[in-house]
């Protein structure tokens, strides 16, 4: 039975992944900020698939303390850790940066950044420690050097994740910790949805025409990303759903061009 710590899953992604990894059998961690939503939706998977699956921690991965004791709670609970996910995120309103309010840049860097960086070195050190292991960061917009007015800060910080994780990988080629990325693309969770019901109207019909044609919801992706993750066997292996082919395919395909995802979400 695999183990598996998500950081930032106690909702979108990371909570999907969640409950795919739990489907398949494993036993799972989540993680977050809000002991209260940690606690419901632990209560319903244990229900679901049985307190000894799953694991409730709150953790600021901002706060190297608390990253260090998710990985205790783990690894006293499930007797080890065979998968780290870095996938908590945050993202700053899309604004450019001059009428963007100061106070959303910080939690935004440090989060997407540094927690990054205390997730994979908790991981690193704890899977150095039991012999295996292996460590998967959540890339985004920006990592491929992508660009678009009011993605400036959460773009720079996602451009970090990989060179972040591209530097990990020359450091760990002779251990046997594994490392690799995961590529979402465009995903509807509420990170997105509030970032679009918070632009103005002009600005929203046009971002909303790219999102019906190229985003997801978290359940059509994250069962391509739990099954490639399970069967991984090598370090530095991109796990991608949107690649630029697919992207490319979708806008010369009419049933892409005519949906309208984002009006089963109200937005």
């Amino acid at each position: 039975m695999k183990s598996v710590v998500i950081t930032g899953s106690t909702k979108g992604i990371g909570l999907g992944l969640a409950k795919e990894f739990l489907k398949r059998g494993c036993a799972v961690a989540l993680s977050g900020r809000s002991e209260n939503k940690l606690e419901q939706e632990v209560k319903k998977l244990g229900e679901q698939f049985g307190v000894d699956k799953v694991l409730a921690k709150a953790c600021d991965v901002t706060n190297l303390n608390q990253v260090r004791a998710l990985w205790n709670a783990a690894k006293e609970k499930f007797g080890k850790v065979d998968i780290w996910i870095n996938n908590a995120g945050m993202d700053t309103t899309m604004k450019v940066l001059w009428e963007l309010d100061p106070a959303e840049i910080a939690p935004t860097v440090t989060t997407n950044i540094t927690g990054l960086i205390y997730g994979t070195q908790v991981a690193l050190q704890g899977m150095l420690k039991q012999g295996f292991g292996q460590i998967y960061n959540m890339e985004g917009f920006g990592s491929g050097d992508m660009m678009r007015p009011g993605m400036t800060i959460y773009g720079t910080t996602k451009r970090a994740v990989r060179y972040f994780t591209e530097s990990m990988l020359e450091e760990t080629k002779d251990t046997p910790v594994q490392i690799g990325t995961l590529g979402p693309g465009m995903v509807v969770t509420d990170f997105m949805i509030d970032g679009l019901k918070k632009m103005p109207q002009a600005q929203r019909e046009e971002v909303r025409v790219i999102y019906n044609i190229l985003a997801d919801k978290v359940e059509m992706v994250v069962p391509f990303f739990v099954e490639n993750i399970l069967k991984n066997d090598k370090t530095g292996t991109k796990i991608d759903w949107l690649t630029p082919e697919k992207a490319n395919e979708r806008f010369n395909d009419e049933t892409y061009l005519t949906r309208d995802l984002l009006s089963e979400f109200g937005v």
